[in-house]
């Protein structure tokens, strides 16, 4: 039923004249609302339109006036009469557009009305003219009715703003100060409406502004941000400065081995105090880190490296209440680190314990990786908590000898995969392990058939130990949707090309990367010596190759996510905040996830985006 909103001024006969815009009766109002202001000169006003519509009983008449707004003295009136109208607007509209009349009160008044209108939708927006010298009185009003001589101005319809359709008066009360029959006196206890109106007014013009770059920005809603945000993003990353900002960014991770975790400290010391067979825990004892570690000033061979995480290693995680206490621990970090998705890559045939082995529980793979994901499904059951886990399964290649261990692992993938449809589940599997030349990945084409029958997605750890022929082969032999470091890609300007087009992620880690493969600002290992290489993440970036961040090993590279991002203002000589930005965009395009759950993580990460306000409150 169409209703009628009306400020009123003291000329009152503007309320019969509008209310006659439709013809009285069936199609006509069937409710009328006057907002107006608390000055004693409406008083008598109010009496005269209550005594009209007596002929109307039809017709739901309400009055609302404004305490204290007696005249308009300045900005602060008028701004106290916009909250309380904003706020009368949705109470008296209630999901219905109304016709807004916006010729009572003062100009400012009808300025807002029509206004609130644009903002809040309506079926007409109309003015009245009327010969205020021969309706001056209800018979002559109806005299002019009837000769036609009080004409409507119709200004159109409005649609409302779409971000406020979800706006309700029970978001935004009036205060009531008293109530006398159809006339009540209300006000608005603070400015919240009018500042969140005006905040998406100045977050839609900004998207207008940026409408020709938005196809460059990572994310679309920093369109809204304001263009000193915007060109604070494209500054170059300060690793003092902007600890806080990237502590509270929501991030992806996606090379993170669960075994490579707790390897030193206190969480390793957690880890075995976990044990439910104690006495059958290893004593390996833990290795000694290298000097200046982690940025050590020489690389450290890939075997030493990974022989740093001998304390967390196999045999530690063989035992069912370390394993589980592995996977808590690493959750509660991913969640201080603001991750918001992790894929965590792991080997449970590792992990598990033939029969009659030196008398330990017998536990097959299955048995392992079911722990594993119960483990992180329970961790995920915490409304509290929100990083949602997905598992890769690694095959680990060796040079040379029995492949029965990878194949294994792709048989498990593949009934996990099969198994599990939703929660935490298996979404991939990784070949990792020793990489050389006669490891590459077109050995294992026909181990991997069965992977691609089942839609399963494959990252192959390739280029961080061989040169661009295996990732060539990763990607043309495996069809590898994702590669692990690569960081012989420029060696191969057509294939680095292939990998760009063909939206291939490149998992960098720049830690381990730095660590093992050694480069600029590393020392050169004597002064005859040339120069590092400089890593190569922002030229790749630069040519669209959808590159990521990741940790790899978080407990042996002794650096978290975070780290691994600071550390690139060091690494990464120009690269700014707008790339951090487009590394987690990409990790979000390149994850192992569907579309709907690709389209929800992009909503979850734009909603936590902070700027750079939000980030310097931070402590630091």
């Amino acid at each position: 039923m169409p209703s009628l909103l009306i400020s009123l001024g003291t000329s009152w006969l503007i309320v019969p004249e509008a209310f006659h815009r439709l013809p009285p009766g069936p199609s006509g109002f069937r409710a009328v609302h006057v907002l107006t202001t608390d000055s004693p000169k409406i008083d008598e006003g109010l009496r005269h339109i209550e005594t009209y519509f007596a002929d109307f009983p039809e017709v739901a008449l309400s009055f609302t006036r404004v305490q204290d707004f007696v005249d308009l003295t300045g900005e602060a009136d008028h701004f106290q009469f916009e909250e309380v109208l904003y706020r009368w607007y949705l109470d008296r509209a209630a999901g219905t557009p109304p016709y807004v009349c916006i010729a009572g009160g003062f100009k400012t008044m009808s300025a807002a009305m029509q206004k609130a209108a644009s903002l809040f939708g309506a079926v007409e927006v109309f003015h009245v003219l009327a010969d205020i010298q021969k309706v001056s009185d209800p018979a002559n009003l109806a005299i002019a009715l009837q000769a036609q001589e009080i004409h409507y101005i119709n200004l159109g319809s409005e649609s409302g703003w779409p971000q406020l359709r979800g706006e309700s008066a029970s978001h935004y009360p009036l205060i009531c100060h008293s109530q006398a029959g159809l006339v009540r006196r209300v006000s608005a206890p603070d400015q919240r409406l009018r500042e969140h109106i005006k905040d998406i007014v100045e977050r839609s013009h900004r998207v207008a502004e940026s409408w020709s770059r938005l196809a460059d920005l990572p994310f679309a809603t920093l369109a809204t941000w304001s263009a000193s945000d915007l060109d604070w993003l494209e500054q170059p990353l300060n690793a003092p400065t902007d600890a806080a900002w990237l502590r509270a960014l929501p991030k992806v991770e996606l090379h993170c081995h669960l075994g490579g975790f707790a390897s030193q400290g206190e969480t390793l010391r957690q880890v075995r105090a976990a044990a439910r067979f104690p006495d059958q825990l290893p004593a390996h004892p833990i290795p000694d880190e290298p000097p200046g570690w982690p940025q050590p000033p020489v690389p450290l061979p890939l075997p030493d490296y990974m022989k740093l995480g001998d304390a967390t290693g196999r045999e530690l995680l063989k035992d069912p209440g370390c394993l589980e206490q592995q996977c808590r621990l690493l959750y509660e970090h991913l969640i201080a680190q603001n991750i918001i998705y992790a894929e965590i890559r792991c080997s449970p045939n590792n992990y598990a314990t033939p029969p009659n082995n030196d008398g330990k529980q017998e536990r097959s793979a299955w048995d392992v990786l079911s722990d594993i994901r119960s483990s992180f499904e329970a961790c995920m059951a915490n409304p509290t908590q929100r990083c949602h886990i997905n598992l890769l399964i690694i095959a680990t290649r060796r040079d040379g000898g029995d492949r029965s261990d990878i194949s294994r692992h792709l048989a498990l993938a593949i009934t996990a995969a099969q198994h599990w449809q939703s929660g935490c589940r298996v979404v991939g599997v990784d070949l990792a392990g020793f990489e050389n030349r006669d490891t590459r990945a077109a050995l294992f084409a026909t181990d991997f058939e069965p992977v691609h029958r089942v839609g399963l997605a494959v990252t192959v750890h390739a280029g961080e130990n061989d040169d661009a022929e295996g990732i060539w082969q990763a990607v043309f032999k495996l069809n590898a949707r994702r590669l692990g470091h690569a960081l012989r890609l420029l060696q191969a300007p057509d294939l680095c090309r292939a990998v760009a087009d063909r939206r291939i992620g490149v998992e960098m880690c720049p830690f381990a990367n730095y660590q093992i493969q050694g480069f600029h600002p590393m020392l050169p290992a004597s002064p005859e010596a040339p120069l590092r290489p400089a890593y190569p993440l922002l030229d790749y970036l630069n040519k669209g190759v959808p590159v990521t961040v990741n940790t790899d090993n978080i407990g042996i590279s002794a650096a978290s996510l975070n780290d691994n991002l600071l550390f690139l203002s060091s690494l990464v000589p120009g690269i700014t905040r707008r790339h951090i930005l487009q590394l987690q965009a990409n990790a979000l395009e390149v994850a192992f996830v569907d579309p709907d759950s690709r389209r929800h993580l992009r909503a979850h990460f734009a909603h936590l985006l902070p700027g750079p306000l939000a980030a310097s409150l931070l402590p630091p």
